[in-house]
C-alpha cells in the first residue's frame, strides 16, 4: 500500500470479507484476530485480484518496510540524508543487511531502486509545469543540474527538458518499479 486510496482499498477488502482489523496503515494491517488458514487464503486471493500482495512472513514484512522508506527517502524535499543512513535509521539495521535483504527479495539494488524512484518523481514534478529543472534537481537532492540531468537521461532516454516538451508522458505508478 503506497497511497491514501491503497489504505481505503484494503480497509474495504477487509470489510467484505467480515475480517476485524485495528488499523490499516500504509503498508500494515493490524488484524484483531488470527485468521483461519481458509480466510487466509480468501484475503490473499482478493488482495491480488486488487494489485496487493499479503506479506505474512517476516521477510517479506522488513522488505516492504525498506522499500516504502525508500521511497518517502526519494520524495523529502531539498536536504536529505544519505540513504544507507536514513535506512539503517528506519529499519534499525546495519545497511549491508538491509540492502542485502532487499537485493536479494527484489533482485535490485536499494541505489537502483532508490535512483529508479527519484526518475519517477522528477517525471512528476516536470510534469505540473511549476519548477525548473534547476529546481528539481535540487528538491530531489542531486549535486547539480547536470548531474540530474545526466541520470534522467540515463534512466528514460530523453533529457528532462525533452520530457516536458512531450505531449504524452511515460509515466509509472510507483509501486510497480
Amino acid at each position: 500500500m503506497v497511497c491514501p486510496r491503497c489504505v481505503k482499498a484494503v480497509k474495504g477488502l477487509l470489510d467484505d470479507l467480515g475480517i476485524e482489523f485495528e488499523d490499516v496503515v500504509l503498508g500494515h494491517a493490524t488484524i484483531k484476530s488470527p485468521l483461519s488458514p481458509e480466510m487466509l487464503s480468501r484475503l490473499r486471493e482478493a488482495l491480488e485480484r486488487e494489485g496487493f500482495e499479503l506479506l505474512d512472513d517476516l521477510q517479506s514484512s522488513e522488505v516492504e518496510n525498506i522499500r516504502l522508506s525508500i521511497i518517502e527517502w526519494a520524495r523529502m524535499d531539498g536536504d536529505r540524508p544519505a540513504l544507507s543512513e536514513y535506512l539503517q535509521n528506519r529499519c534499525m539495521k546495519e545497511y549491508s543487511s538491509v540492502s542485502k535483504l532487499f537485493s536479494q527479495m527484489k533482485s535490485i539494488t536499494v541505489e537502483r531502486y532508490a535512483m529508479l524512484q527519484r526518475i519517477e518523481y522528477a517525471k512528476e514534478l516536470i510534469s505540473y509545469g511549476d519548477k525548473s529543472i534547476s529546481e528539481i534537481s535540487w528538491s530531489l537532492g542531486f549535486s547539480s543540474p547536470a548531474h540530474f540531468s545526466n541520470q534522467f537521461k540515463k534512466e528514460t532516454g530523453i533529457s528532462p527538458k525533452q520530457f516536458r516538451q512531450m505531449h504524452s508522458k511515460d509515466r509509472q505508478f510507483i509501486d510497480s518499479i
